[in-house]
This record gives structure tokens, sequence and C-alpha cells, in this order.
């Protein structure tokens, strides 16, 4: 008997393959990935296969398999991808966890790999775990928690200062001692459950329930948290929970790569940041630019055959809208103060009426400020007419978060629209925000709809691409995106728009 295993992976890396490789090298087996599809023939009797299957269900899941089937086949492929040149991965794995906690054996990894990571106890000298020291530096790293002291841990990422969490939050993210501690303080569903415990292990913004936000009066609402993601770091918090602590408290002290982080958006992964699971010579001709940003760009681009119409909607970079590879459509100049934005209104009769009217009910802002050509800059303009804030990027920020936040079907339709130069038309969005305040429409509503009406604009400008045939695929990218409601709309409107699997941002 044979059976077929075909697997929906978008992931440009080789790592699910190795493993699906390393489980099936002991039986009669083909092999073989093709774009996104990897197709696995096992060949065997009834009690062969079924062990197979076992072993199956202890890899490890990817935040980059989307599907997979199996069925019976008759015909076993003759051909099997070679891994003699698979890059190592240095992450924990059910192999070696679950060694640890069922035979308290300290063993690799499937790639070789034992543990990646160096230990410091004062923060200066640093030195390599191994099988020898393992136990010592635990209990000696224990020792240092209890007493509500700090470790430090380095490996590829940079280096980081470790503690027991005391709810106060000066960190980056936090580690589950055991995973039942998890829904102590957080809302977790099963689906960020299993990207968190997937064999990427990427950090995860989730939202803190609200019996914990009340008991200690938080301002905000969501934090970053990771599983273990190296065999010491899992033994230091197996022990930890044996003595009741619930969480470690991280701090990345050192950066030489980022963090791997993704969101769950309606059963969607999207990769926001972290470079660390795409190809080896992709990475390493990014990191080798001077212009990074540019650099992941031509990666994505390069992922696609089809005409693309690029979406790289920005917090620090200027706003792109490319095709051809090359032609930016967006022309997207934001003057430097409220006053000029004024005066561009009252150029116009209906303008100049607008201006007087909302004089009256509210005031007329006189600051400066230098921000980057891009939409996230009009929101943050936007939130300061709106009164959001007075710091014109919190202001920003509290505009997008009333938009995530909104359990509105819709909201009011915001003008965005091009110039006869086809320059975008700030001003024209402006009055029209001014106007709907006016109306005594509610901020929430209008946060929304300023959003919400992005994704129209943007919709629009593609269908018009489409049907000229400049375009047959919308990609989104950029940290703009990182907000669901921007993100969720785009995709909801703009016909074949996908995500990469690339970072939104780097």
């Amino acid at each position: 008997m044979i059976l077929e295993f075909e697997f929906e992976y978008f992931g440009n890396n080789d790592y699910f393959t190795y493993l699906l490789n390393f489980y099936a090298k002991n039986y009669k087996y083909s092999l073989n990935r093709e774009k996104n599809k990897i197709l696995l023939q096992i060949e065997g009797d009834e009690k062969e296969l079924s062990d197979f299957c076992e072993n199956l269900k202890g890899i490890s899941n990817s935040v980059f398999l989307k599907k997979f089937d199996v069925r019976i086949t008759e015909r076993l492929n003759d051909f099997n991808q070679s891994f003699d040149y698979c890059e190592k991965f240095f992450y924990l794995t059910h192999l070696n966890s679950s060694a640890y906690v069922e035979k308290k054996e300290l063993s690799n990894n499937e790639w070789g790999v034992f543990c990646e990571n160096e230990i410091s106890l004062d923060g200066l000298y640093f030195e390599k775990i191994n099988q020898v020291n393992f136990d010592t530096f635990l209990q000696k790293a224990l020792e240092k928690l209890v007493n509500k002291e700090e470790i430090y841990l380095k490996n590829h990422k940079g280096s980081y200062k470790i503690s027991l969490f005391n709810e106060n939050f000066e960190c980056d993210f936090l580690i589950p001692c055991d995973i039942k501690t998890i829904q102590t303080i957080f809302v977790c569903s099963q689906e960020n459950l299993k990207l968190l415990a997937s064999l990427e292990k990427p950090l995860i913004k989730l939202r803190l329930n609200a019996m914990f936000r009340k008991k200690y009066n938080l301002k905000f609402n969501d934090f970053k948290l990771v599983l273990a993601q190296d065999l010491f770091t899992f033994a230091l918090c197996y022990q930890l929970y044996k003595q009741d602590f619930s969480f470690l408290s991280v701090l990345k002290i050192d950066e030489k790569e980022e963090d791997f982080e993704v969101m769950n958006l309606d059963e969607k992964v999207v990769i926001l940041q972290g470079l660390e699971f795409i190809d080896r010579k992709a990475r390493e001709l990014i990191f080798s630019k001077e212009d990074k940003n540019m650099a992941r760009i031509s990666y994505i681009l390069s992922s696609f055959k089809q005409e693309v119409f690029l979406l790289e909607l920005s917090k620090k970079y200027d706003d792109i809208l490319l095709i051809n590879k090359e032609l930016n459509l967006l022309k997207l100049d934001l003057p430097k103060s409220f006053k000029k934005f004024y005066e561009e209104i009252e150029k116009d009769e209906i303008g100049a009426k607008l201006l007087s009217n909302f004089s009256k009910e509210f005031p007329l802002l006189d600051e400066d400020f230098t921000l980057k050509n891009n939409f996230y800059s009009l929101f943050c303009i936007l939130g300061r007419i709106l009164n959001l804030d007075k710091e014109i990027y919190s202001a920003g920020e509290k505009l997008l978060k009333m938009a995530d936040e909104s359990k509105m079907p819709r909201g009011v339709k915001i003008d965005y629209r091009l110039k006869k130069d086809k320059s975008f038309d700030h001003a024209r969005t402006l009055r029209s925000v001014m106007s709907f305040m006016l109306a005594g429409v509610d901020s929430v509503n209008i946060a929304y709809g300023i959003v919400e009406s992005l994704s129209y604009f943007l919709r629009d400008i593609y269908d018009e691409l489409r049907s000229k045939k400049q375009a047959e695929i919308a990609i989104v990218s950029g940290a703009l995106f990182e907000h669901k409601s921007l993100l969720k709309n785009t995709l909801k409107h703009l016909k074949d728009c996908k995500l990469s699997d690339a970072p939104l941002r780097i």
C-alpha cells in the first residue's frame, strides 16, 4: 500500500520538508517539492504505515503550512529531493522537548542541534551551553531567578535579559512557564495557540484578559508572547512551573536580527517581522544591502511571475504603489504644517466657507511637523484634527487603534482622490474629515471610515490597472498593514490580493 501526503506550504525554506524526510528515511518513500506543493509518498504494510502516521503526529506544525491531504495511490514516484545543503534549524522541536520531559534526556533536535544559546549570570561573560554543563547552568539560573535576579542568554538574534515576571511589563515579551498559564492573563484562541507551539515558535501579540487589566489598572490591551525556543529555556520554564511560577520576562538588550513575529487574521498567517525563515541566500542578500527595505521589496517581487501591483504602505518610509517593478504611481507630498493645510483648503470658495465654519466649532491648530510622505503620516494628521492626542504620532496610533477595535460594519465615506496631475489630494481628505466633524459624526465612525476608505481608494487604482492589463495580482507590504482594519478591508476589496512569505516590515 502507498500513502500519498500533499502539503500546501508557502514558506521559502526547506525546514518542514527536511522534517518529513527525517521521519520517512527508514521507509520506502518519495519526497519532492514544487513551488508551494510538497508531495510525500510512503510505501509499506498496514502496520508500517500506521507507525509512520503516529510518528508524523509528533512533527511540530509550521506557520507556513496551510493545509494537507492524505490519499491512497498506486505508484511510487522515483524522485527524492536532496538535503545535502539544508540549513541547520536551531530551535527546540517535539523530539528533544519530549525526550527531556518523558525520559530526562538531553538530546539533539532532528538537525543534530542541541542548544544554540550562550549563558551569562552577570551579563558580562558568556559561556556556550552544552550537554556537559547543562544541568549545572540550569541550577544556577534557577537560583538566580528565584532570588529575583536576572540571567542573560545570547543566540544568533542577539542578547536577552531574563527575569521572573512581576506584573510590571517592563520588557519586550513574556515566555509562559507552561502552556496552561497563558490563559491566566491572556485571551488566546486555539489558532493562536497552534501558532505559538509551531516549529518556528513566533512572537505573537495577544490580548490581555479584562480581569487582569482591571486588577493592575493597565492602560494597554495587549502584549507579546513566545514559547520557549530552545531546550535550555524550555527546561528552565519546566522547572519553574513546578515551583508555581507562571511567566518569564524578556528584554532584548542587543539585536543582531529581528525576532520572528506573526499575526493571525481570519485563519491567514501574516508575517510581521523577521527574515530567518526565508531562503538563506535571499536573506544574506537583503542584509548586505544599504537600503534593506527596498531589498526586501525586490525579494517579494521576485517571488511572483504575474504582473504585480505592490502596495507598500509603511510607517518609517515613503509609501509606494508600484507597477512594472519600478514605477511608483503614488505622488504624495504632505505639507509641513497645519497652516499650509488650511491655506490649501481655502483656495476655493467652498473650502474657505468650510474652514470658517469649522473654526467656530473646533480650534485651528498651529503646529509644524516633519513627517514621511505616507498614509500613516496622513492618519497622524487626521488624528490631531480629531483631537485624539496632543502628540501627532500618538494621535495616529489612537486613530488606528479605534479603527482596529471598531465593531462597525462600515464607516463614513472619506474622500480619497487624485488631482488632475495624478498627485494625491490630501487637502480633499482633510476637508472630508472636517465636514463629518461639523456634522456631529463621532470619532470612532470617522476613524474607521478613514481606514476603510483608503482600502476603497487602493481598490479603485488596482481595478483600473487590471482593466488595462497592467496588473494581475496585488501584494500587500509595509507596517501599516499590521493594523487589522486596513488589512482585512484591503484583502476583502482587492481581487487576487495576496500576502508574501516575507515580513511586512524590516
